[in-house]
């Protein structure tokens, strides 16, 4: 099934929204919370697969947007989930993420997830 690009960046801004809770809560409930470990895995997954699949023009106009850094980190958690470095998701989470909605807020016109 294809997604439009608004589909994706939907997709994308609905996943940053269940990252943020997750960094609401704080680094230590992440630490000791393996259900808000796996759904950060799993949300920065679908923003990977999400950001892979934009099209060609989207992605042309859009250069900012952290197409290889997010398909890089995707493949990891899908394909290396053993060596997923919880520092690393910790500081994409509340670090990357925010940024990404605002790249996008900005591209859609919206306030963000």
């Amino acid at each position: 099934m294809t997604r439009r690009d608004d589909e994706r960046i939907q997709d994308i801004l609905e996943a940053c929204g269940r990252l943020a809770e997750i960094a609401a809560r704080g680094r230590s409930s992440y630490d000791e919370d393996w259900v808000a470990r796996d759904a950060a895995n799993y949300n920065l997954t679908v923003i990977g697969e999400a950001l892979d699949g934009l099209s060609a023009e989207f992605t042309a106009r859009h250069r900012d947007l952290p197409v290889r850094q997010a398909k890089s980190l995707r493949n990891k958690l899908a394909h290396e989930y053993f060596v997923a470095d919880s520092d690393i998701v910790w500081d994409t989470i509340t670090r990357d993420i925010p940024a990404l909605v605002a790249k996008l807020a900005a591209i859609s016109g919206t306030a963000g997830p």
